[in-house]
């Protein structure tokens, strides 16, 4: 392209990282210092035209709490386009967030920017560690079509402009940055040197010759830096010495405009499709790593992640809906703070697990405070659609069945009134609503003195019973049934008290042994079909928060061998338990330099516990773990009798297959390994092949790392190591990626435990459904004075419930669906009589597309492949309690 429509876009900008090799608060106090010259530069300044504040909106809230007189001048720059803002909430993880996560970042972000101005409609991905499927619809769902982004793609031959292509089909037109520097391309030389003229015109000149479009995009800016104007004459000295070439200041809107306008005139674009997940091939390439291990780094966090993205999807909100159809007032104020604790935390040098033991603790802070809010709203909600009081029916509990999802045995934690149990405890009678007694297994019993918010009391300070209960009883998904409990005269029986102690759990479904090595045989009792699992490894780690890296000579330790004791610890008619207690000789740490593992060992105590429930076709496994040592790995084996060809994983909004013998590419320009481990958002398995969705699968909460291998999966437990940058050698990666800071706490001595199942598969939509029945337990709540009805039934095949809420500026309902196939699935939505008048199709950030019908109280929708489809129910008027008894 020739002529004055070749044009270099120049984005000055500060790439701020909420915090990393610092605390928030060290990072913020730089911050403050940062805007404050900011806005100094473009008051005083009249020539610098615009600046972007990273694309992430929690930075004017972190300097507005410290100078909230600053606000009305932000305004003013925002509005005048000398600042740009948003889209995002924070700079995110792509693949640590679930699909929820990335669109309330969105929807939080541009509510927040527009309280400033224009939002900025541009992708804005400088720095995540790698791109998933999903995005582009995800995007374009919030009217962006552009995007921008660095790592996950490149070559020499590549040019810079393409259309990334998402899994459903949707497309952003997408520039990436190139491989030299990254976002930092014009704050320094590679040598780190001022930038002058000649380094100026050269990059343009350079960068130029790969692009398709005539564009050239500059990046003015770098990790934590002030503007300071100096970019200002080199922008005029190109627009003097190059006729042929324009250069300007711009916006994000600005480069999205240029790509918009400029890609679909292109011939010969290149369209990619799916996750950007590719390390570097190019010779200009100096540190766009994908850094793949953040997904297994402090996997402390990973687990208070998964916890409280359930508690507010799955418990919360929904409840909260319900209740607000109810009659109650909806606590947006709650539920949006704890939305904010948790975006913040997803931050991607945050949740990747890569920053200094401050920050982890802090994020720890922060995701107990947000499910202290979540579960606080869930039970409260419960609670006033069971009209809970101190005085109501005390033999009485009601069960939410958070799946979608039936199910036909029911696991809860529940407080009861202790003169339910008596004194002395007896064992109680339990009848359903229909006055039939119930079968239920009582796992644990314990009398405490517990505050009870949801009671309403002034000091709700309740002596109570809790107890883990198994319930042999239907319950449909996304409903509520009710239950009665008074104690008979039989003393309370345990669990454990069974006569059969055999050390073989088995059901109708399938039949568990401990084979003599300490292996899992996990038999298929339908088809004959053997897993295998209960083989953990211990290997060296030389690498740190963002890589694992194996040491040049590794020892190896697994459990084969390595069992100690079994024993019976649930015995019941309902549910059978045993554990297992491994010890393995663990070496203690490194040595020569990061090269070997030492000679010194300590035990590793390993406990294994293994569930099977009477009507379940699922292996539910609880891993404790005694970590005394450093530098080090643990994973554990799944493996089947005959392997597959293939394995899935679930990431946001989608479930990726992929070809286990996966032949990697020659690099001649080698800076990092492709990335071996994979993601996952709770389950992933192994299949026969890309098209025949028969095997197994595992489902894990908050363990997001996994590898395939010829003969099975290795799920990576925890990874220990001592920095945010290894200063060993490493094996996979040319240089560390960051500061070599020492991280005590990342080495993750003490207890650590894990929560995972296991189980065989015949179609995705058995994999979601039992993993969804897994990872979603119910939710139980005493002192009910009545049975409230579920508002809606919602029957689907390989369609998951993402979201019920209420709507952000309408009196509506929001649901919302994602169809994780590559089929059309139709969906069927049954609507209580009366309860809601109209429906409509939104996009994700609940702007209306289209009204539906509702036909005899049924809306149904052709969600089609890969779709995100957001629906919003208009509700007809608010119900009384009454209207809930059922």
């Amino acid at each position: 392209m020739a002529g004055k429509d070749r044009v270099v876009l120049v984005i000055s900008h500060t790439h701020w990282d909420r915090e990393w090799y610092e605390s928030f608060q060290s990072f913020r106090y730089r911050l403050v210092k940062a805007i404050d010259r900011l806005i100094e530069v473009l008051q005083e300044n009249a020539d610098y035209g615009c600046f972007n504040l990273d694309g992430q909106v929690v930075v004017l809230e972190d300097y507005l709490e410290i100078r909230p007189e600053m606000r009305p001048v932000l305004q003013r720059l925002v509005k005048s386009g000398k600042i740009g803002i948003g889209p995002w909430y924070v700079q995110t993880d792509e693949f640590l967030s679930d699909g929820e996560a990335l669109i309330r970042n969105l929807l939080l972000g541009a509510q927040l920017a527009e309280e400033f101005g224009e939002v900025q409609r541009l992708a804005y991905l400088p720095d995540t560690f790698g791109h998933n499927s999903q995005m582009p619809q995800i995007a374009r769902q919030f009217g962006i079509s552009s995007s921008l982004i660095w790592r996950g793609v490149s070559g020499d031959d590549w040019p810079w402009e393409f259309i990334w292509k998402g899994a459903d089909g949707s497309c952003l037109y997408t520039y990436r940055l190139p491989e030299r520097q990254g976002y930092c391309n014009m704050a320094f030389t590679p040598e780190g040197k001022p930038i002058d003229s000649a380094f100026f015109i050269g990059s343009a000149t350079e960068f130029m010759k790969n692009s398709l479009t005539g564009l050239v995009v500059l990046m003015d800016g770098c990790d934590h830096v002030q503007p300071d104007g100096s970019i200002l004459p080199l922008i005029d000295f190109l627009a003097g010495a190059e006729d042929s070439l324009s250069c300007r200041q711009v916006l994000f809107n600005d480069l999205s405009e240029e790509l918009e306008r400029r890609i679909p005139l292109c011939e010969g674009i290149e369209v990619l499709r799916g996750e950007l997940r590719g390390v570097n091939t190019s010779r200009r390439g100096y540190f766009n790593f994908i850094l793949p291990n953040v997904l297994s780094s402090r996997c402390n966090n990973k687990r208070e992640n998964f916890d409280t993205l359930n508690w507010l999807e799955s418990y919360a909100e929904p409840l909260a809906s319900l209740a607000w159809l109810n009659g109650k007032k909806y606590p947006s104020g709650f539920l949006r703070e704890a939305w904010k604790l948790l975006l913040q935390n997803l931050a991607h040098d945050s949740i990747g697990g890569c920053s200094i033991d401050e920050v982890h603790l802090d994020m720890s802070r922060r995701y107990s405070h947000s499910v202290e809010i979540a579960r606080n709203v869930a039970f409260d909600s419960l609670a006033a659609l069971c009209s809970v009081t101190p005085e109501g029916s005390n033999g009485s509990f009601v069960v939410f069945n958070s799946s979608q999802y039936s199910r036909d045995e029911i696991e809860i934690h529940l407080d009861l009134p202790a003169m339910v149990i008596g004194n002395p405890p007896r064992r109680p009678v339990m009848i359903d609503e229909k006055g039939e007694e119930v079968e239920f297994q009582i796992s644990s019993m314990n009398e405490v003195v517990k505050a009870l918010n949801y009671l309403g009391k002034s000091a709700p300070i309740e002596k109570v019973v809790s107890v883990k209960f198994y319930i042999k009883s239907k319950i449909e998904g996304l409903s509520f049934k009710r239950f009665y409990i008074s104690p008979s005269e039989m003393p309370v029986s345990h669990s454990h008290s069974g006569t059969d102690n055999s050390l073989r759990l088995e059901n109708e479904h399938m039949s568990v042994n401990v084979l003599p090595d300490g292996t899992i045989e996990v038999l298929n009792r339908v088809t004959g079909e053997k897993l295998f699992t209960n083989l953990f490894e211990d290997g060296g780690d030389c690498g740190d928060g963002y890589v694992y890296s194996k040491p040049l000579f590794d020892t190896l330790v697994t459990s084969s061998g390595c069992l100690k004791a079994i024993e019976v610890i649930e015995n019941g008619p309902l549910e059978k338990a045993i554990r297992l207690r491994y010890s393995l000789p663990v070496p203690a740490g490194l040595s020569e330099n990061g090269r070997k593992r030492s000679y010194d060992r300590k035990e590793m105590p390993i406990q294994c516990v293994l569930k099977l429930i009477k009507t379940n076709g699922v292996l539910e496994i609880e891993t404790e773990i005694e970590n005394n040592c450093e530098n080090h790995r643990v994973q554990v084996n799944f493996w089947s009798e005959r392997p597959g060809k293939a394995l899935f994983y679930k990431t946001p909004f989608d479930i990726v297959k992929a070809a286990k013998d996966e032949i990697s590419r020659f690099n001649p320009n080698w800076i990092e390994d492709e990335p071996v481990a994979r993601p996952n958002n709770g389950l992933f398995g192994e299949i026969e092949s890309i098209d025949n969705f028969k095997g197994f699968a595992v489902s894990a909460r908050g363990i997001n790392e996994f590898e395939g291998s010829v003969h099975g999966l290795r799920l990576t437990l925890f990874r220990a190591v001592g920095h945010i940058a290894s200063p060993y050698p490493l094996s996979n990666m040319k240089r560390p990626a960051g500061p070599k800071i020492e991280t005590p706490g990342a080495q993750m001595k003490g207890r650590l435990f894990f929560n995972y199942s296991v189980f065989f598969i015949d179609s995705l939509e058995e994999a979601l459904k039992k993993s969804s029945l897994y990872l979603k337990k119910p939710l139980a709540l005493a002192f009910t004075g009545r049975l409230p009805e579920a508002p809606l039934t919602v029957d689907s095949s390989t369609t998951e419930i993402t979201a019920m809420k209420k709507s952000e500026s309408r009196e509506s309902f929001i649901l919302r669906l994602a169809n994780l196939s590559t089929e059309k699935d139709r969906v069927e939505i049954r609507l209580r009589e009366g309860l809601f008048r109209k429906a409509f199709l939104c996009t994700a950030n609940e702007k209306r597309s289209g009204e539906v019908p509702i036909e005899n109280g049924v809306v149904c929708i052709a969600c089609g492949p890969k779709k995100v489809v957001t629906l919003e129910l208009e509700v007809n008027g608010r119900l009384t309690l009454s209207d809930w008894q059922e």
